[in-house]
Order: C-alpha cells, then sequence, then structure tokens
C-alpha cells in the first residue's frame, strides 16, 4: 500500500472561500482535483498516473495539478473583475457558461443579465438565463427567461423545449406538450425533446392527470412508444438499457415502473464530449494574459483535435479549431517582426532586414485587423 499522497488547502476568489483537495487515487491509477464551496463539488479534474511512478515524481504532479486548480478558480474571476470593466455580451454570455459549468449558478445568472442588458437581441442568452434558473429551481424565473427568448425568436427549438420541461416542472402538462412538440416541429431529430416529451406523456398517465388539451392516454401512449423507439436506436445521448427497459415495461402495463427507468436515463447519461472548451480559451486569451503564451495555444489546438477526433461532426469545433490556427499565425508572425528588429538592433544598416520589416508590418496591419474582427 503506497502512502497517502495528496494536498488540502482554502482559496479566496471572488468574494469566497473555495476548498481545493487534490489526492492520487491508488486503485483508479489518477490524480484527481476538486474544488468546494460550503462542502458542495464545484468542479472536479482529474489526470491519469500510473502506480509504477515513483513516489517523488507522484508529490510533484499532485502538487501541479492543485496549483493549476488554485490558479484556475483565481483566474476566473480576475477576468470576471476584467469583463465587468467593458460592455461586451459575448464575453458575459462566455463568462456565465464557465460559471454555469462549474456550478456557481449565481455568478452565471449575473453574468447572462449583463448580457442581455448590453443587447436584448442576444437570444441564445435567454436560454442559458433561464437553465442557470432551473439549476436553482426558481422556475417562475426559467419561464419567464425562456419566453422573452421565444418572444425574440420563435423558431429557437431549444427555447421551446427548455419551456415545456419548465411547465413540466410546473405540472402544467397541457403546455409541457405543447411547448415541447412546438420544438419538434421546428427540428424534428430533437432527441433531447423527444425524450422529454415521452417522460412527459408517462408521467401524466401515471399521475391520471386531467388537464385540458391533453391527448387522450392511448394517443400519449402509442406516441411515447414511438419516440423511445427512435431514440432506442438514435439517441446517444441515452443508455439503451434504460430505453429498452421503458418500452418492455410499457408493453405490460407497468407505467410507474417505465417512468422510473427514464428517469434513470435522465439521470444517467454515458459519457459525452465536451465540446464548449471553447469558452474557457477565450476568456484567458482575451482577458487572462495568455494571448501570447505558445503553449497555452499549442495545448488548446490539440485538445480541440482530440475532441474533433471523437464528434467530427461538430462545426463549432472546426470552427474554432480554424480560429486557434489564426492566433498560432498571429503569435508566429508577432515573432517574426521581433526577429527583424533585433536584426537591425545588431545592424541598423541591415538593408534586407529594414525592407522585411517595413513590408510585414504593413502587409501585417490586415491580418491582425481580421483575426481582431473575428474574435468579436
Amino acid at each position: 500500500m503506497m502512502e497517502n499522497i495528496g494536498l488540502n488547502s482554502d482559496i479566496q476568489a471572488g468574494g469566497k472561500v473555495f476548498h481545493i483537495q487534490t489526492q492520487f487515487m491508488e486503485p483508479s491509477e489518477k490524480i484527481v482535483s476538486t474544488i468546494f464551496e460550503d462542502g458542495k463539488v464545484i468542479t472536479r479534474k482529474s489526470i491519469a498516473m500510473k502506480n509504477s511512478v515513483p513516489v517523488p515524481e507522484l508529490k510533484v504532479a499532485v502538487s501541479r495539478l492543485h496549483r493549476d486548480m488554485s490558479e484556475d478558480i483565481e483566474m476566473l474571476f480576475y477576468i470576471s473583475d476584467k469583463v465587468g470593466t467593458i460592455r461586451h455580451a459575448v464575453s458575459n454570455n462566455k463568462l456565465g457558461l464557465v460559471f454555469y459549468k462549474m456550478n456557481l449558478y449565481d455568478e452565471a445568472i449575473e453574468e447572462f443579465q449583463k448580457a442581455l442588458e448590453i443587447n436584448p437581441e442576444y437570444v441564445e442568452v435567454y436560454k442559458n438565463l433561464g437553465c442557470a434558473y432551473l439549476r436553482k429551481n426558481m422556475l417562475q424565473q426559467a419561464k419567464a427567461a425562456f419566453v422573452a427568448g421565444i418572444d425574440k425568436n420563435e423558431n429557437y427549438a431549444d427555447l421551446h423545449n427548455n419551456l415545456g420541461y419548465t411547465y413540466f416542472l410546473l405540472n402544467n402538462f397541457s403546455d409541457a406538450i405543447k411547448e415541447i412538440s412546438g420544438a419538434l416541429d421546428i427540428n424534428p431529430d430533437y432527441i433531447d425533446a423527444q425524450f422529454y416529451l415521452s417522460i412527459v406523456y408517462l408521467k401524466s398517465i401515471v399521475y391520471d392527470v386531467q388537464q385540458s388539451s391533453l391527448p387522450s392516454k392511448i394517443e400519449r401512449l402509442n406516441h411515447s412508444k414511438e419516440l423511445l423507439d427512435n431514440i432506442r436506436e438514435k439517441g446517444a445521448n441515452y443508455k439503451v438499457e434504460y430505453i429498452v427497459s421503458a418500452l418492455s415495461l410499457m408493453e405490460e402495463n407497468k407505467y410507474s415502473e417505465a417512468l422510473n427507468a427514464l428517469e434513470s436515463a435522465q439521470s444517467d447519461h454515458p459519457p459525452t464530449v465536451e465540446t464548449d472548451i471553447e469558452n474557457d480559451f477565450y476568456l484567458k486569451f482575451m482577458f487572462g494574459g495568455k494571448g501570447k503564451e505558445d503553449r497555452y495555444i499549442n495545448e488548446y489546438v490539440e485538445q480541440l483535435k482530440q475532441v474533433i477526433n471523437k464528434a467530427p461532426l461538430y462545426p463549432d469545433l472546426h470552427n474554432n479549431l480554424g480560429i486557434a490556427y489564426l492566433i498560432q499565425c498571429r503569435n508566429m508572425f508577432l515573432n517574426a517582426l521581433e526577429e527583424f528588429r533585433h536584426a537591425l538592433e545588431i545592424n541598423p544598416n541591415y538593408k534586407k532586414a529594414e525592407k522585411n520589416l517595413k513590408l510585414a508590418e504593413n502587409d501585417g496591419k490586415g491580418f491582425l485587423i481580421l483575426l481582431r474582427a473575428i474574435l468579436k
């Protein structure tokens, strides 16, 4: 049995106290670092580490990850302060999404609200704000956010689906069915909407809900089976064993047990590909002083490539990789300017270096303007 290798420390950031615990987990061969707030897990990160690694190296790796987690939470609130000094809705939204991912919902809500104050037409933010309210079980506020977003763009399927799920949580089954069905009218292949509509149908049957505008029980049952059959075939977001179990139980008229199976499918998702790594990179690049760190940008490029290998059909990932390549070009360009200047420092009469510097400075302005425009 190896000695216990771990670190614990408290850190103050954003007017809060966070506890960071980093531990080498011998059975799973991982170093796991967790950030807590008031005993609640905020975020967790792990790296693989073989048991065969010498103890001194393990201690260094544990210390490095512990330090990185501490710096990340400090950096996040530092960036929050900097974003607060400008009026840029995109940055507020991205910061809100990072807070949301870290389960810091109050901070996320504040950033989404700021984004909408700056740009009330930024429809995606209404969805993000509503989802943050849902996480805090603030159902009426979530409903208002989704409705406001639909008023801006009635063809946004996510807003209809999320509004429908909110109605479901409010026990308004008729409007839940109406909104989730509306999401499927916009996007018939929307797997999450198919799943939630199945849950709404099944729960309304289990609890014998009597509300106006509800389809008949047999219609709800048959439509639910059709949706679940489709999810079983195509729905990678949900573990197939739960879907198969629910369908089998429905055939036996065991609707309560079938509902339990779907609720298990809802809570026990298979591992998903993380496709939203761009938000953290963008904020650190724009506000965290990482713009000229080649190692940081190269690591981001490699991370994007790995995610694309797992999810090659996500257009956002390819777009983000293209931007990352442009940033690499920008840094190489700035390095080139420095070398031309260095050549002239050594030999002020070096005409070729002088010519190259002038050409690069003049022609490079367009490239830098292009990159700034893309990053806006």
